[in-house]
Order: C-alpha cells, then sequence, then structure tokens
C-alpha cells in the first residue's frame, strides 16, 4: 500500500512538473518523507547554449533560501557562547554606525537597515567596475551612516542587508571566512558534499555542476545568461556579496541538510527551536526561515529566493516529516506561486 501511495505521488508530482515545463520551468524538484527521498526530477538544461541535461547532483544558487545556513552558523556561534543573540552588533564591529542593533534584530528582519542593494546601484557608492563583498556593504553602511527606516526591535520589514552583516559577524567572531565556516560547520558534518558557497575569486557558474542562471529576453524571445540582461547588470558587480544569498546547492544536498537540522546534528534541539519561534514583532519569521502554522500539516518552516536568474523554495513540514524543493535557474514565475501550491495539495 505504501509503495503504490509513493508510485502515485511520483506520478502526481512529475506529471505537475512537467506542465510547469511545458510553461517554461526550467529546474529541479525533490520530494521526501520520512527521511526518505520520494521523488527528484530534472527538467530542462544546466546550459541553454550546449543544452546539457540537468541532473539532481546539479548545484544551484540558491539566492534567499541562503539565509537558514547563515542563520545556523550565528546559532553555532551562540552555541559556543562567543556570541548572544543580544550582542549589539558595535561589539564585534567597532564601527559599524548603529549602536542599538543586537544579533537578534538581525536574524528576525528588525534592523531597519537601507537596502543595500539599492546603495550599490547608486554610482555615487559604488565604482562598478569592483566586485563588490559582503565587507564592502558594512565598509558602505559606515561610511554613509544613513538613517535606520525605524527603532530597531519596533517593526519587522525583510531586509537582505541584515542577513550580509550576519555573514560579517560570523568572520569577525570565528576568525574564519564565511565560506570555511560554512564548509567546516555545516556542509560537512551534514554530509552535502557538493555544496558551496560562491566568492569573488572562484565563482561557481565555471564548475561543470552548476546550473547557470538565465531570463528571458521578450524583444529576441529568447534565453540569455543572466548578468547579460540589462535588468541583472547587478550581476556583474554585486554576485559576491554573501550572507543573504549565496549558497550553491542541489536537491539531493537540501535533502541532507534538512535531515541534519532535524536530527540536531548541526545545532541542539533547544535551539532549533529558538530558531524555528516567533515574537510579537515578526510573527511569521524565525531564525532565517518563515514560520507559518496551517491547520491541515501544523508547521511550515520555508523559505523562497529571487536572484540572477534563479528562483528557488524550500518547504520543510517537522511534524509530517515532509520537505519539498523546487529549484529554477531561469526565474520561472511559477516557482513559488502556482507551481509550489499545487505541488503541496498533492501531498495533502
Amino acid at each position: 500500500m505504501f509503495n503504490n501511495l509513493n508510485a502515485q505521488i511520483i506520478q502526481h508530482i512529475d506529471s505537475l512538473a512537467k506542465v510547469h515545463q511545458s510553461k517554461g520551468f526550467n529546474g529541479n524538484v525533490l520530494y521526501s518523507k520520512n527521511d526518505s527521498i520520494i521523488f527528484t526530477g530534472s527538467y530542462g538544461f544546466t546550459d541553454f547554449e550546449s543544452k546539457k541535461p540537468l541532473e539532481d547532483i546539479i548545484l544551484f544558487g540558491l539566492a534567499s533560501c541562503s539565509k537558514q545556513f547563515t542563520a545556523t552558523a550565528i546559532i553555532h556561534l551562540v552555541e559556543k557562547k562567543l556570541i548572544g543573540y543580544d550582542t549589539k552588533v558595535q561589539e564585534i564591529i567597532s564601527d559599524f554606525p548603529y549602536p542599538q542593533i543586537t544579533i537578534e534584530h538581525l536574524l528576525r528582519h528588525q534592523a531597519g537597515l537601507p537596502d543595500y542593494q539599492k546603495l550599490f546601484y547608486d554610482k555615487k557608492n559604488w565604482d562598478r567596475k569592483r566586485m563588490a563583498t559582503h565587507q564592502d556593504v558594512v565598509e558602505v553602511l559606515n561610511r554613509l551612516k544613513l538613517e535606520l527606516h525605524f527603532e530597531p526591535g519596533s517593526q519587522y520589514d525583510y531586509d537582505n542587508t541584515g542577513y550580509v552583516v550576519l555573514a560579517v559577524i560570523i568572520e569577525k567572531v570565528s576568525q574564519q571566512s564565511y565560506q570555511a565556516y560554512i564548509k567546516e560547520h555545516i556542509f560537512v558534518p551534514a554530509g552535502m558534499q557538493s555544496s558551496r558557497v560562491t566568492s569573488v575569486d572562484q565563482n561557481p557558474e565555471h564548475l561543470d555542476n552548476v546550473a547557470i542562471g538565465y531570463t528571458y529576453d521578450e524583444r529576441k524571445k529568447r534565453y540569455q545568461k543572466a548578468y547579460k540582461d540589462k535588468n541583472h547588470k547587478h550581476l556583474n558587480w554585486m554576485k559576491a556579496i554573501i550572507g543573504g544569498s549565496g549558497i550553491y546547492t542541489s536537491v539531493l544536498d537540501l535533502e541532507k541538510w534538512k535531515q541534519a537540522l532535524r536530527n540536531n546534528t548541526l545545532i541542539t534541539e533547544e535551539s532549533k527551536q529558538i530558531m524555528l519561534s516567533t515574537d510579537d514583532i515578526s510573527k511569521k519569521y524565525g531564525f532565517g526561515v518563515a514560520i507559518y502554522d496551517t491547520e491541515s500539516k501544523g508547521k511550515w518552516v520555508y523559505h523562497n529566493g529571487s536572484w540572477g536568474g534563479a528562483k528557488t523554495m524550500t518547504l520543510y513540514l517537522p511534524e509530517s516529516n515532509e520537505f519539498l524543493v523546487i529549484l529554477s535557474n531561469n526565474r520561472y514565475e511559477e516557482t513559488y506561486r502556482s507551481f509550489e501550491e499545487e505541488l503541496y495539495k498533492l501531498i495533502q
């Protein structure tokens, strides 16, 4: 009976994915239950020029789904008693211009920081001939000293800048690069052997096992590499800014990530419960993940991401131990709208 049910789920997910492929979806899909992978599917190409087909081992840029990894690294440093959630950022980054912001404000998007992407798009703030890094974001914040949007801790406002600052904090406290810390304390213990972090000097898109990001050119009626898209020119000087994005991984490694989180391989049960909790200000956001309570399957641990040709989605259901992943490398618009919703309905 269980095998028959699995066979039905496999058929239904594959059929649904093919419908979306016909509408433009290019990417990979995974569904697991009780730590067993029930379904993986690959639809389309790793590289549109060579027509190299996707496989479930191919790495995708996670975009904002990377935030859960940054949050876990911070939690790990808290467990080592090197910092606390109430630690002021200025205690770690001495010239940080906002003395009232704490680490928890950054984790829960309660800091009120200006959007770094808007700052770096302004030629007065950044020389576009230079590839920017997360350290550069902090330097620009320090140099400009702009007003915060609100008093830290008083509002929730989803904020990429805060997670970039968290990447700098990880480096300052650990005395390791962000890439090295994530690899040593997350990728290796979780068994995520293929996963990596983008950097200025080592671009994962140059590797054979990475899905290159594409966007669709309406005028020419064809796909183009995202960095050539006039609406994505920022990729040429902002793609190495990490913390809020920058993780490259596969659907298979994401299942390992979920199991490591579930089994407390990376952080303790107590820390995990804090990570997956909300507060009175961030009522639907924990640490690096959105949290929703549903009647049908209890808590959702969710995130999506959009950046440089990528649209991504991860959904973990702790109570039923189910996991859904959709990774697209051509910014398929329905990745976390109708496709995601229809997939969820299939497993209810």
